[in-house]
């Protein structure tokens, strides 16, 4: 029977996890899994991570260790069982596919560890407890490592993390912003993902410049202009007549579910009949994994009311954003705005470009959800909100409506005032009282 054991060679602190294959006694070989460890996190008995709390990593570890073992099992039950070749080269290119290497990668280098780390988050244990980042943080990751590759391209250089310095810093900055024309807080996310891929690297014991720890090495950011609908214009868009337009007509209800929902377009798009429970809209966020429980608005109510109990029709995200657009141009929704429109600078290359547009331009579906918590605050706690719109601190709350400590002081300040109010109408009326006695 095969059997796999996991062994530290050495007290060395990080020291290389080796694998030992043995089948009978033909059959016994060891290799290195790449994968490093404290010595001090290592139960030499059990050939295993310790599972304590001190550690960080210790689910992520260790579940790397069960699916390789899980791995190479398979992949030997299949080759024996085919007549297949089982020796040290089969171990080692086996052990190679699940880190999905190959010969030419090398973890030193900051875009290999890049695919590296892209491809170990799928088994990744998540501060939430569940395994496997989103199919969404995926697809940034792609774009991330598709930047990193056209960046090596353009200096002509492969990076190692000793290579990460400021002037690595200030040449990605500079290729981000004036080669590709992306903005500050795009670029700055970028730089953030460099940072997080060193400080992952390091837990491993590989070498990285310590330079990227420093307070020089940081995120660009600018302040980010949004738009919203107030509750006005929500009232004409959802007055006005849409029936010579049926399809304008169903993206306008979708848009007046969406500012009253607050939900992400990509499950306001997929409501149906089912997530209403006794006048309470019920669904599970997809990109949180959140439930949420809201009640129906009066005016979403009556949209579904006047569609016999169902949603509108369903369309794609690409319709909706283009028809919400004419939807609130007819609305009349144009009042001159600064903001930031997408414009084609050449042929596949879209980017946002600031200005001053009519609003009904700068309209797209995330305008619901803003709508929704912008025009809420102050007005209801922000918790509530907060259990809404699936923001998990006040912070990220506040900084996504574009809030500052001075537009809570104000919330303050006339909450303050209308206590003052209260408590006069209370004066006015015990001396008319009196007076009428």
């Amino acid at each position: 029977m095969a059997t796999i054991k996991f062994i530290l060679k050495g007290n060395n602190n990080p020291s290389t996890i080796y694998l030992r294959f043995k089948h009978g006694r033909k059959y016994d070989f060891s290799k290195s899994t790449s994968l490093l460890i404290n010595p001090k996190y290592w139960n030499n008995q059990k050939g295993a991570v310790k599972q304590i709390s001190e550690f960080a990593d210790k689910k992520n570890l260790q579940n790397d260790l069960n699916n390789l073992k899980t791995l190479i099992l398979n992949s030997f039950n299949d080759h024996y069982s085919k007549g297949g070749i089982i020796n040290s080269d089969w171990l080692n290119h086996t052990i190679k596919q699940y880190f999905n290497q190959d010969s030419k990668t090398d973890l030193n280098y900051l875009l290999d560890y890049a695919k590296h780390y892209k491809e170990n988050s799928k088994s990744k244990v998540l501060n939430t407890g569940i395994t496997g980042v989103t199919n969404n943080t995926l697809k940034r990751y792609v774009t991330i490592i598709n930047k990193l590759t056209s960046f090596e391209s353009h200096k002509k250089k492969r990076y190692t993390f000793e290579m990460i310095d400021l002037k690595f810093y200030k040449d990605f900055k500079n290729y981000l912003l004036n080669t590709e024309k992306l903005n500050l807080n795009t670029t700055g996310r970028y730089i953030n993902y460099i940072k997080t891929l060193c400080i992952d690297a390091k837990k491993y014991g590989i070498k990285i410049n310590p330079i990227v720890l420093n307070g020089e090495f940081r995120a660009t950011k600018e302040k980010v202009s949004f738009i919203t609908l107030n509750e006005t214009e929500i009232e004409n868009i959802y007055k006005h007549d849409f029936k010579e337009k049926p399809y304008l007509n169903n993206a306008r209800n979708w848009l007046i579910i969406g500012v009253w929902t607050g939900a992400r377009v990509s499950d306001l798009l997929n409501f149906t009949k089912e997530n209403i429970h006794n006048g309470f809209i019920e669904y599970t966020a997809k990109k949180t994994n959140q439930k949420i429980i809201l009640p129906l608005h009066p005016q979403v109510k009556e949209i579904l009311d006047n569609n016999n109990g169902e949603f509108p029709r369903k369309i794609t995200n690409q319709r909706f954003n283009d028809y919400i657009k004419k939807v609130c141009e007819l609305a009349k929704i144009n009042e001159v705005v600064k903001g930031a429109k997408q414009t084609k600078l050449k042929k596949g290359v879209w980017r946002k470009v600031k200005g001053e547009y009519n609003k009904y331009e700068l309209v797209t579906s995330h305008i619901c959800r803003r709508s929704f918590a912008t025009n809420h605050y102050g007005q209801l706690p922000t918790p509530v909100l907060m259990a809404v719109t699936g923001h998990q601190t006040e912070k990220m709350f506040l900084n996504y409506i574009g809030k500052t400590a001075k537009d809570s002081a104000n919330v303050l300040n006339n909450f303050w005032q209308v206590q003052e109010q209260k408590k006069q109408q209370k004066t006015k009326l015990k001396i008319v009282k009196t007076e009428t006695a």
